[in-house]
Formats: structure tokens, C-alpha cells, sequence
């Protein structure tokens, strides 16, 4: 359901007291608007990130053993020099560099998310509290597209890409591969014109918020209403 089906289904509820207003279709149009927002989310930012980093991570296994079996090549034949060098110590860290990126960045991913999602995963029982969830929502998705965020996935990405790119070419018999570092270019610059892309996504989900708050504010202003008319009903 669109935001403005839901308005009007609000707007019909909108000269209702506040114990009143809990029409389902409120409620459940609340509802699935959150959940294609989770969906969303994980189709377009968690789920290509995990994958790209498992891709990644076995790129790292399959250099790694390239690297090893050449080592063992070289010492089993004195003619095979491999450009004159072996896996270093150097290697080594390079290789422990680009896996701990990936796993910094998928574990950050993962940690957020799942903290997240434990207050997501149900249906609210009110309209009160759909509404704070639909906000809550809201602000994880902006927070994920933040630029300090983005900013922090892009530079795990990039050391992992880098330090890939060069320990393949080291691989590959090139024992100084300067131009492995240009790889961090390749993914800045995509990442950097995404996130500028997806500017006008951001500030339709500002506007959403700013409608459930107004909401939220009604729900409250006639809570506090009704409260009000008790008390002087009770005097």
C-alpha cells in the first residue's frame, strides 16, 4: 500500500478519539510499509555487502593457495625461480590485512543488523506503537545511508580490494605491483555516485518520517485530550 492510501485511511480516522482509532487497515498498511522497508534493505544493501564479502573472502583463499603451491614449486624445482622470490612475511600480513577488512566489515553488518531486527520482528499490537516502529525503521535506514557509514564500508572495502590486487599480482610473479593501489578508485568511485544517487531515496523517507511523527503527535494530542476531559468529569 502506498503512503497515500495510508493517509486517507488516516485522515478517516483522524476525528476519532485516541481509543478509537485502531482501524486494521490502518494498522496492517503500518505494518506491511515496515516490512517491504526491511525487505528492501536487505535485498539492497545487507545482502549484496555479505556476498560481495564471501566472494571476496575465497578470492583470498584462492590466492593465498596459488601463492603457497608456487612456494612449493620453487622448492621442489631450482630452475622454477618465480621472478626470483617466494611468499614473504609481507605476504602474509597482506593476506591477514584484506581477511580482516572482510571480516570487520561483515561483522559490524551483521552486529547492527541483528540488533535492529530484535525490535523489528513483530507485529504491534497498537497503532501507537506501529507507528514507533515504522520510525524506528525509518532511522535505522537513514543511519545505514548516512555518510559516516557509508564512508566506513567503502574504506573496509577498499584495503580488502587493494591488498587482494596485490598479493594476486604478487602471485602472478610481479614482486612490486604499485598499481594495485588504484584499486581503491574502483570501488570509491562507484560507491561515492551511488550514495549520491541515492539522495532523492533518502529525503522521500525524511518526508515518511515526518508524516508517521505527525501522526504519532495527533495520537498523543487526543491521549492527552481525553485525559484532560477525565479529570474534569471525575471533579
Amino acid at each position: 500500500m502506498e503512503f497515500e492510501s495510508l493517509q486517507a485511511i488516516w485522515d478517516t480516522q483522524n476525528d476519532k478519539p485516541v481509543f478509537a482509532m485502531q482501524d486494521a487497515r490502518l494498522l496492517v498498511a503500518l505494518y506491511q510499509q515496515r516490512e517491504r522497508s526491511r525487505r528492501w534493505l536487505f535485498q539492497w544493501h545487507f545482502g549484496p555487502l555479505y556476498g560481495a564479502a564471501l566472494l571476496m573472502l575465497a578470492a583470498i583463499g584462492s590466492i593465498f593457495a596459488t601463492f603457497l603451491n608456487v612456494a612449493r614449486l620453487m622448492r621442489r624445482y631450482k630452475g622454477f625461480t618465480h621472478n626470483g622470490f617466494g611468499m614473504s612475511a609481507w605476504d602474509y600480513a597482506g593476506f591477514a590485512v584484506a581477511a580482516g577488512a572482510l571480516l570487520a566489515l561483515v561483522a559490524s553488518l551483521y552486529r547492527e543488523r541483528k540488533k535492529h531486527e530484535r525490535t523489528q520482528e513483530i507485529f504491534a499490537p497498537s497503532l501507537r506503537e506501529e507507528l514507533d516502529l515504522g520510525i524506528a525503521q525509518l532511522d535505522f535506514v537513514l543511519r545505514v545511508g548516512s555518510t559516516p557509514s557509508v564512508m566506513r564500508l567503502l574504506t573496509l572495502l577498499s584495503i580488502a580490494v587493494v591488498m587482494i590486487s596485490w598479493e594476486a599480482q604478487r602471485a602472478g610473479g610481479n614482486p612490486t605491483p604499485w598499481w594495485s593501489a588504484l584499486g581503491a578508485l574502483w570501488v570509491f568511485l562507484p560507491g561515492c555516485l551511488g550514495f549520491a544517487a541515492g539522495k532523492k531515496g533518502m529525503e522521500r523517507r525524511l518526508a515518511r518520517r515526518r508524516a508517521l511523527e505527525s501522526m504519532r503527535a495527533a495520537l498523543d494530542e487526543d491521549r492527552s485530550n481525553l485525559t484532560t476531559e477525565s479529570r474534569r468529569e471525575d471533579t
